[in-house]
This record gives structure tokens, sequence and C-alpha cells, in this order.
């Protein structure tokens, strides 16, 4: 029975096309060589954080908020990097303390004649 192969973990970013959420998940990557062609390519399994088995989890990507499937794969943290440039920090602004203003009647202003 061959070893059990030495798992390699990949990080990938997610945005849905349906409903905007961006997310990220790691999965470990299994490399399982051809018994009968030891020097051919490997099958390759992504196990999820839950230790579900997946094919790819780039073709299987299903949106955990709304449940859609247009889902977008994007290098880790460019998810990230792509809100906050949308959604950039509003700065602070301090604001005087307005007092309502009080109407007079015409004619000379108060305290004497003009």
């Amino acid at each position: 029975m061959p070893p059990e192969p030495d798992p390699v973990t990949e990080t990938f970013a997610f945005t849905c096309g349906d409903c905007g959420q961006t997310w990220e998940s790691s999965f470990r990557v299994m490399f399982f060589p051809d018994p009968a062609d030891p020097a051919g390519p490997a099958t390759q399994e992504y196990v999820d954080e839950d230790g579900n088995a997946l094919r790819s989890p780039l073709a299987a990507a299903v949106c955990p908020q709304c449940g859609g499937r247009r889902v977008h794969v994007m290098a880790p943290g460019f998810a990230d990097r792509a809100h906050a440039a949308e959604h950039p920090p509003r700065p602070h602004h301090e604001h005087s303390l307005h007092l309502p203003h009080r109407h007079r009647a015409p004619g000379p202003p108060p305290g004497g004649e003009g």
C-alpha cells in the first residue's frame, strides 16, 4: 500500500456574482500518483475545512450567503483589497455646533440706531 501523500494547503478568495459576498477558504490538496504510471500526472483531491472531498473548489464553489453558483475565484487577499477599493474609509469630519437662525424684525439693529 503506497504511503499517504503529504497535503499542501491552498487558500482561495471567492466573490459571488449574484449577491456580492466575498470570502476566503483554505483547502488541503492531496496528490495521488497513478500506480500504473508513477511518472505521469498525479490525481489531485481537495479537502475543504469541513473535511469534505472535492474534485475542485474552483468548479464547485457555492456562495455561503445566497447559494448562488456565479462564483468567481481570486488570489487570496484580493477580495478584501477589492472590497476596500470599492468602499474606502471615509474621513471623519468635525462638525461645529450650528444654532438655529433667529429671524429679526426689519429695522435698525438692536441696541441703537444704525
